[in-house]
């Protein structure tokens, strides 16, 4: 995503523009030896591709991936392991399972397989005899079709020394040191031992390196404890982070709020939207009133996507030369689960001229947290026709302009009434436009334009455009349709061709003299209705699902939910009969069925009450 270069020092602006899943394909592309890869989620074509072509090629590669998302993919991973297995590519996750090259699977049960393998990092040509070749690559980015779409990170090391105890620890989950993986000997989670050191030189940068979680007996050093002391120590102006979650009661939360509030520290945090809100519904330090003091500032992010960084920048901003920048990034959470259950792994960087470049990004978050610019929407290519993918309501469907990224689009010159209206309720009209607008669409192709044809304007998570469908074989303009059956109202925002101006205005004041749809009763436009007024019967409607309350919904209300249909709406029904009330989303996890994929999709749209 677009960082801010007006920080940026001379001569040092970032590669905010860089294509992250680039960056590891270059580097198979130009490995000559081995790829040990240790992903949490991969599924990019570009990537299975790249490792193929390598393997074909005779480099050695060695992958360990998560055994969640191994099975949780359905096509794209049958797609993803059915290249690699092709090319003969073996590969290991958690739980001990191989997967060998004819596509058989050797099943085992590893003690602890219900955490994460939540790493994403690689390692090139350790195998080689010379050290002037090896280089790492890690950060944050899961090597999904999304993951170069949520905001993230990724930085990569030359230096044989790092690269050796990323190897060190690859072979712990690995088995062994050979070709072939040993599940015998494989270990993870909780059960890897102490590696071999911790600090490292770069030439003369100095860089911490640090693997999660600690083990069960408590030798490996802690991360939480070691970011504290780099914390109290090195902090002497201001602590930046960005995170996906940062667990409020964890000991880094508690130190950097308790030094902001002596006046110690400037404490700068963007926390992603679905956590922040999570944290403002249970009354947490972050969403608090202090949060907004004057020496702090905490923001729930804007960003195209997730915000996935787990990144802390301390004294990007220090007025003292003398106090050298450091960076914490990597792909450990700020959470209680990264330090004590999931695999991870996170580096300390002591340089101003890498924490400048991460505080550049961190500024861009920033500014678009607090609306000042937007985030660059996803590619859209306005030739082609798209299928609807989700209505949310009325005003909002969304399509697929990516593989497995869905993005909203409105409806250039339309104000359609909306059921995300605030609070409990819904703008007059909303229940009838979104059914009106579901049956419209209904397997219907559309294809997306700006004001002259070109790309569409994008703002607030969807482009402003004019949408023509296909239907029986006709084209059929439906932001013309919407207003000529009165389901909204014309709307002069955005910029707009001056034929439609004034042609969506004749199309209302028709529909408005022929009472058509919401002109029935023009005096109630625009008013808010309480959406119990407008539920329809025990099935409910549309006007019901924004936000669904998941302790008392009933079986048909659940089934509005983005991929809940009547059997996981019962199960949902039949947990909470047995377990009482969810307390907490991630419970729905607890679910048979429900995955962390089906997780996110379900967040926004429910509450727990």
């Amino acid at each position: 995503m677009p960082a801010d270069y007006l920080v940026a020092l001379d001569g040092n602006m970032s590669n905010s523009s860089t294509d992250l899943i680039g960056t590891l394909e270059t580097l198979i592309e130009n490995a000559q030896a081995s790829i040990d890869l240790n992903i949490y989620d991969l599924e990019h074509p570009r990537i299975a591709q790249a490792l193929a072509k390598a393997k074909r090629r005779g480099v050695r590669v060695r992958i360990v991936t998560d055994n969640y998302n191994r099975t949780d993919g359905g096509a794209v991973d049958s797609v993803m392991w059915a290249v690699l297995g092709e090319a003969g590519i073996i590969s290991i996750d958690d739980d001990g399972d191989v997967y060998q090259r004819d596509g058989s699977i050797d099943d085992n049960s590893l003690t602890n397989s219900g955490a994460d393998m939540h790493n994403k990092f690689a390692i090139f040509d350790a195998l080689t005899p010379s050290p002037d070749d090896d280089y790492v690559w890690t950060g944050s980015t899961n090597l999904t079709y999304t993951g170069a779409y949520n905001t993230n990170n990724t930085i990569v090391i030359k230096d044989s020394g790092i690269a050796a105890r990323y190897v060190e620890e690859f072979e712990q989950m690995w088995g062994s040191d050979g070709d072939q993986p040993n599940p015998q000997r494989a270990r993870f989670h909780k059960d890897k031992k102490k590696g071999s050191g911790n600090v490292f030189y770069v030439d003369d940068t100095k860089v911490e390196l640090y693997f999660a979680p600690i083990n069960r007996n408590d030798t490996k050093p802690s991360i939480s404890d070691r970011l504290v002391e780099v914390i109290v120590k090195e902090a002497q102006h201001d602590v930046n982070f960005q995170a996906f979650a940062i667990t409020p009661s964890i000991p880094l939360s508690q130190k950097i709020w308790e030094m902001s509030a002596t006046g110690q520290i400037n404490l700068n945090g963007v926390i992603d939207r679905s956590f922040y809100y999570r944290y403002k519904s249970n009354g947490d330090i972050w969403a608090s009133p202090a949060a907004s003091l004057t020496n702090r500032m905490i923001l729930p992010s804007n960003e195209l996507r997730k915000l996935h960084h787990k990144v802390m920048v301390l004294d990007a901003d220090h007025p003292n030369p003398d106090d050298k920048g450091i960076v914490i990034t990597g792909s450990y959470n700020f959470s209680k689960n990264a330090e004590r259950n999931n695999d991870e792994n996170l580096l300390i960087i002591y340089s101003d001229e890498i924490a400048n470049q991460y505080y550049q990004d961190f500024m861009g978050v920033v500014s678009r947290a607090q609306g000042k610019t937007f985030p660059p929407p996803p590619p859209l290519d306005v030739s082609k026709w798209y299928e609807e993918e989700t209505i949310q309501d009325g005003s909002k469907f969304e399509i697929e302009p990516v593989p497995g990224f869905e993005y909203g689009v409105r409806f250039l010159g339309v104000d359609m009434p909306s059921l995300y209206a605030g609070g409990d309720s819904a703008d007059y009209f909303a229940d009838e436009a979104a059914e009106f607008l579901r049956n419209v669409l209904n397997n219907k192709e559309v294809k997306i334009e700006g004001p002259y044809g070109g790309r569409p304007v994008a703002r607030y998570g969807a482009f402003q455009a004019y949408v023509t469908m296909k239907s029986a074989g006709k084209k059929v303009a439906l932001n013309k349709l919407l207003l000529e059956e009165g389901m909204g109202t014309y709307a002069p925002y955005y910029a707009q061709h001056p034929d439609s101006v004034e042609a969506y205005k004749a199309y209302q004041q028709k529909a408005k003299e022929q009472n058509r749809g919401l002109w029935k009763y023009p005096n109630k436009i625009g008013t808010k209705i309480p959406r119990a007024e407008i539920v329809e019967g025990e099935g409910g409607s549309l006007a019901d699902a924004f936000p669904i309350n998941i302790n008392t919904a009933s079986n048909a209300i659940l089934q509005l939910l983005p991929g809940i249909g009547p059997a996981y709406a019962q199960r949902i029904i039949d947990y909470r009969n047995v377990n009482g009330p969810f307390t907490d989303v991630e419970q729905l996890m607890e679910i048979r069925g429900i995955g962390p994929k089906t997780l996110e999709k379900l967040r926004a749209n429910i509450v727990l009450e």
